[in-house]
């Protein structure tokens, strides 16, 4: 080796490769080296040339450094590029998750409308058949208030035959009941309209009587006929002899004639002064 390649420290040209490249790759830029100042010593290249090449070299050494370091810092943009993909990834993730979540909170809602819906229908269809129902019932019930009028209006006929046929009965009754009880003179008794206090009203029973052991006294019948006689029947009776007291001159002999009487009916009465004509005469 000439002395060129003497005077170069092999040892300090290899710390600065190691600096700018790896072991390897400084030990192999050394051996070219080498190579390259035995070529030169061979060719007499002159110092000063040598000078420029390691020049050159060291200014290659440094632009490869420097191309590292930028390879290094796009190493590290790389890395921090990758990074915020993988947040961004991440991000979108969970944005994923959350559109997951949405559309099955969604399925969900709309199953329940669904079902809502179909509740509603059934709802609707059942309040159509109460509405039917309710129509066929509301006729049912205009057929049953006709059936009822035609019906009170049969009754009504033949409650008014029937009373008809009870003051017929009761005339006869308490005419020979009477006769028979005090040995009255009675005249004939029938049913009438009296006007008393302004209103007229109906009088089932009205007659007079005149006791021939005291032919001054003049007595009035006022009396009505139920076939069965009630406590209101009583009370009402008993207002009509207050307005009759109120209008004839005289005794009024107060009497009701009926088929049947409760025992408290009787003796609510007798309480009021009524006397008590049954259907077979009996007078109490």
């Amino acid at each position: 080796m000439s002395d060129i390649g003497t005077s170069i420290n092999r040892q300090a040209l290899l710390t600065e490769l190691q600096q700018a490249f790896d072991e390897r790759t400084a030990g192999v830029l050394l051996n070219v080296l080498d190579k390259v100042v035995t070529q030169i010593y061979q060719v007499g290249v002159p110092r000063e040339d040598f000078r420029e090449l390691k020049q050159t070299v060291a200014e290659l050494a440094e632009a490869q450094r420097r191309t590292e370091e930028r390879v290094a810092e796009l190493v590290e943009v790389q890395q921090r590029t990758e990074q915020q993909i993988g947040e961004l990834a991440e991000a979108q993730q969970r944005t994923e998750e959350r559109i997951g979540s949405l559309e099955l909170a969604v399925e969900r809602l709309t199953e329940a409308q669904q079902r809502t819906e179909e509740r509603v229908a059934e709802l609707a269809e059942a309040q159509r058949r109460s509405e039917e129902r309710l129509g066929r019932l509301e006729s049912a019930i205009e057929q049953l208030v006709h059936a009822i009028d035609g019906l009170r209006k049969q009754v009504g006929g033949l409650s008014d035959m029937m009373g008809g046929d009870i003051e017929d009965v009761a005339h006869g009754v308490v005419y020979a009941t009477l006769r028979r009880e005090f040995g009255w003179q009675v005249s004939m008794l029938e049913r009438v309209w009296k006007t008393w206090d302004d209103e007229p009203e109906e009088v089932d029973i009205f007659g007079t009587a005149m006791d021939p052991t005291k032919p001054e006294r003049k007595i009035w019948i006022v009396g009505e006929a139920k076939r069965n006689l009630t406590l209101r029947e009583v009370e009402k009776f008993s207002e009509q002899l207050k307005r009759a007291r109120e209008n004839l001159p005289g005794e009024i002999f107060p009497l009701c004639f009926c088929y049947r009487a409760r025992p408290e009916v009787q003796e609510a009465a007798q309480n009021a002064g009524i006397r008590l004509i049954f259907s077979n005469g009996k007078l109490i």
